[in-house]
């Protein structure tokens, strides 16, 4: 069976992974409006193509927080690789490195992100962080990250409460959790003891409690640029801003945790607004094509990343499916910028969209 498109790789994904796996990658917050206003937000947008240009040279090269990288599309954090493949993490950083892409790597993942790091020397990755409970768990976690060669820190910022959601009332995902690792927490938790309770302890979303003046800690703990994930408005763009950091990544986390909000595209030019160049903005979200790629570019996103995509991959054949995933969205956004007149990536500007509400009025 050849897989053509991201639609076919969920589809496999869908049909081969088994019901547990594919209920906890892809369960949206309550009704699942977020999720689909991801990828819906996509289809509001429509090309202005520009034609008769010598496009027989395009490249997809940039330089993302100083090191150069083959693609605007780099892998969101996402947790529990294993439940995909069981070289988990391993084998998406493998795929990373091969590509020469960024891979933001979850603080969830079932390897210590030291393994994942020697899995891929030479791969780009940043390390997703919380804000925990404990500082010196979190300054310790600082550290690991630095001594394993991770090139950013991307500070989750979206997730000050937790709802629990049915499925994990389910005696048999209990059952799939259960081959979880979580790699980066076992020296902080006893082994005598209640691993999910003592874990939980140290999430954010057991505090509730969160701070800008966090942010500001973190920024004076190390020389690594200090990403901040989840913000989806304008105001506290500037606020980020405010407090030094080297860039924002729009996200929503994929409409797990909170129905009722916009799509990540949608919250992009106001935050790319506000921003005025000042730092990198990138987002994440419901991105399903090249096509979905370009049109995040065009309105003001200096890259993209993907999440659900790479666990498909993942499923489908280890770091080699993963690959062949970026092979196809590589391919896709190509086309599109050849159809559209633009040779390399920072040519893909807004007069290249246009809003579907726009088109009517004209």
């Amino acid at each position: 069976m050849e897989l053509t498109t991201i639609k076919d790789f969920e589809q496999y994904a869908l049909d081969h992974l088994g019901t547990l796996a594919n209920s906890y990658y892809a369960t949206p917050a309550v009704s699942g409006t977020t999720y689909n206003e991801n990828i819906t937000a996509y289809q509001n947008y429509k090309f202005r193509p520009r034609y008769l240009r010598d496009v027989r040279h395009v490249c997809t090269e940039l330089d993302v927080q100083g090191h150069k990288t083959s693609l605007p599309i780099g892998f969101s954090p996402t947790a529990h690789h294993i439940f995909a493949h069981p070289l988990g993490e391993k084998a998406s950083a493998s795929s990373a490195e091969a590509e020469n892409v960024i891979m933001i790597v979850s603080l969830m993942s079932d390897f210590p992100m030291e393994d994942i790091a020697k899995a891929a020397p030479n791969a780009t990755l940043w390390q997703q962080f919380y804000i925990l409970a404990d500082e010196e768990v979190m300054l310790d976690l600082l550290r690991r990250a630095e001594q394993a060669g991770v090139k950013a820190i991307v500070l989750t910022v979206d997730q000050s409460s937790w709802r629990k959601h049915e499925c994990y009332d389910n005696d048999d995902i209990k059952e799939l959790f259960s081959k979880a690792k979580y790699g980066n927490f076992q020296k902080y938790i006893a082994k005598d003891s209640d691993f999910v309770t003592q874990f939980m302890k140290l999430m954010p979303w057991e505090t509730n409690y969160a701070s800008w003046d966090q942010v500001t800690w973190l920024k004076s703990q190390t020389r690594l640029p200090i990403i901040v994930k989840g913000l989806m408005t304008a105001e506290d763009a500037v606020l980020a801003i405010e407090r030094k950091v080297d860039g924002i990544l729009v996200s929503n986390h994929g409409g797990r945790h909170m129905d009722g909000l916009q799509g990540t595209l949608d919250a992009l030019p106001a935050i790319v607004k506000a921003v005025d160049g000042k730092v990198d903005v990138y987002v994440d979200g419901g991105i399903r094509s090249g096509q979905d790629v370009f049109k995040a570019l065009a309105l003001g996103a200096k890259m993209v990343f993907v999440g659900r995509p790479i666990l498909w991959g993942l499923a489908y054949d280890g770091a080699k499916g993963v690959s062949h995933v970026l092979d196809i969205l590589k391919s896709e956004l190509k086309y599109t910028m050849q159809l559209t007149g633009c040779t390399n990536i920072s040519e893909i500007t807004d007069d290249y969209v246009i809003r579907t509400e726009s088109i009517s009025k004209l």
